[in-house]
């Protein structure tokens, strides 16, 4: 048990304080573009909603690495892990591609998908330029931290983190309020900002991978190109990367849905989500351990042991997710009040964390399981068929009905948003105690 605790402590607690870092300073930069008004929040929000998509898209393609890079780490074989990445980053990268297309030379169109507010679209164009030259960067960093946490390294992404971020709030400050000769700039600023902060990870990380010190590494060799070992990986990673898509894809429609109820709607689910954030970062630290515990446990041949460690962090997380729901529920009565937004939509606000802080142990239950449990013994399928038939069979038919068709409140819309992460948790129970997942892939 003390190894147990001690291994989990010793990749969990980098990556918790690395997501304390990132979600605090982002939670400051939020501050900063909240004191610009409702629009700047909205347009933002909007813009940050399209790079979510392409977020998600590169976390389903390293979740479905992170299984081969888990296993090999199991059985400490560095070449293919090096094979492994140099395969995936041409899947993230073409993504990088794409979505720098829509965000540079397309911004008002996908605005307008979201959006009748002329305003929003205006500001949100500002915004999205710059940010479009940061989806090569973001991708290629995203990969490479994931790598090193894999491999039971995760200082290093969290110091490159605090780096990157500290940059990113000091000169975002900077740049939207203006410092000295520097004229405020506002939400332009805010882009530019993001951009040199990416850029310096990028640059960071690039240094890491090439100087060949950790087991994450990256030669020409590493970009070789093989069809049968790019086919054996994507026989696992495409269903994480479609379920991390239509994921992404559902969670954009919850946010159209109420983009379509008000602009003064968008703001209050741009606020929530920042807030809501708190939360889970704890949990991206037990996912990743939990990754790693079962994975390279799994590359051994080693079951009992991989199957241990999945229920010892399954109760971790449940137990953990009841006291960071309270956590987070007393931290927005203080955090709603920094916001230049009306008392009306400060209760709206609060209300929705409410409902959020007590669903929180569901929600992460759902995430560490799907993400850390099921993907980390190649059951990527059966993860996929979960997520997928609860947000798009129930979660947003709910949402749609509730939001344009009956009119409701958005707190009650909320409510009926949880309704799915409660069908998902029924489903990926029993999955998970059918021990069909305790699987070798790298064999």
């Amino acid at each position: 048990m003390k190894d147990f605790t001690k291994r989990m402590l010793s990749i969990a607690i980098p990556i918790t304080l690395q997501n304390l870092i990132s979600t605090g300073l982002n939670l400051v930069d939020n501050l900063m573009i909240g004191q610009l008004g409702t629009t700047a929040i909205a347009s933002v929000g909007l813009v940050n909603q399209v790079v979510f998509i392409l977020n998600i898209l590169t976390f389903g393609v390293s979740s479905g690495a992170g299984i081969f890079v888990s296993q090999y780490w199991g059985k400490r074989d560095e070449k293919n892990i090096e094979k492994t990445l140099g395969h995936i980053l041409y899947i993230t990268m073409g993504a990088a591609v794409v979505f720098f297309v829509l965000l540079f030379f397309l911004p008002e169109r996908i605005l307008m998908i979201f959006t009748t507010d002329t305003e929003v679209i205006r500001t949100g164009m500002t915004y999205a330029r710059p940010v479009a030259f940061s989806t090569f960067l973001t991708s290629f960093s995203f990969i490479i931290a994931m790598a090193l946490r894999t491999v039971e390294k995760a200082r290093i992404p969290m110091y490159v983190s605090l780096v990157a971020l500290s940059i990113n709030t000091v000169v975002n400050y900077m740049l939207i309020f203006g410092f000295g000769p520097i004229q405020p700039l506002g939400v332009f600023g805010a882009s530019l900002a993001t951009l040199l902060s990416r850029l310096v990870e990028f640059v960071i990380f690039v240094n890491i991978v090439l100087r060949r010190k950790t087991p994450v590494r990256l030669s020409r060799s590493a970009f070789k190109f093989e069809i049968p070992f790019f086919r054996r990986l994507m026989k696992y990673a495409t269903p994480v990367i479609v379920n991390e898509f239509l994921w992404s894809l559902g969670i954009t429609m919850y946010s159209l849905v109420m983009a379509r109820m008000g602009t003064e709607f968008i703001a209050a689910r741009n606020i929530s989500s920042t807030i809501e954030n708190l939360g889970f970062v704890i949990f991206g630290g037990l996912a990743s351990a939990t990754v790693v515990m079962v994975g390279t446990e799994l590359g051994r041949n080693n079951f009992t042991q991989a199957k241990y460690n999945a229920k010892k962090l399954l109760q971790l997380t449940v137990m953990t997710a009841v006291a960071t729901g309270l956590v987070m529920i007393l931290l927005s009565r203080i955090i709603v009040n920094f916001y230049n937004i009306d008392q009306g939509l400060k209760n709206i606000v609060l209300t929705i964390i409410i409902i959020v802080g007590i669903s929180q142990p569901i929600k992460m239950f759902n995430a560490v399981n799907i993400v850390g449990v099921l993907r980390s013994g190649g059951d990527t399928r059966a993860a996929m068929i979960i997520e997928i038939a609860s947000l798009w069979g129930v979660g947003i038919p709910l949402v749609a009905v509730t939001g344009l068709v009956l009119k409701w409140p958005l707190t009650l819309v909320y409510v009926a948003m949880m309704i799915e992460e409660l069908f998902k948790a029924i489903l990926g129970i029993r999955r998970t105690l059918t021990w069909k997942w305790l699987k070798n892939v790298v064999d």
